[in-house]
């Protein structure tokens, strides 16, 4: 074999395997663009649901406090039927 014939199957190998790196690139960049919008879309519903538990938070707070004031008023009532 001479220099030259040796020197292109170097080439060629080189090429081949610039060629499966570049495409081996190319998956992992899509791989990673698609777990990138996987993450963005995640955290936009970790804040839907962090402000879903505020609004439902606040919710159940109001109405604890309605109970509580009709608690109160029943047993204000409740305390005036015994006094009569």
């Amino acid at each position: 074999m001479s220099l030259h014939e040796e020197l292109e199957l170097v080439i060629d190998k080189m090429v081949e395997e610039f060629n499966k790196l570049k495409k081996e690139n190319e998956q992992l960049w899509s791989q990673l663009e698609a777990l990138e919008k996987e993450k963005d879309e995640l955290e936009s519903k970790v804040r839907e649901l962090e402000l879903k538990i505020r609004t439902d938070n606040e919710v159940i707070g109001s109405l604890v406090e309605r109970i509580r004031k009709n608690l109160s008023g029943q047993n204000f009532s409740q305390q005036e039927e015994k006094i009569e």
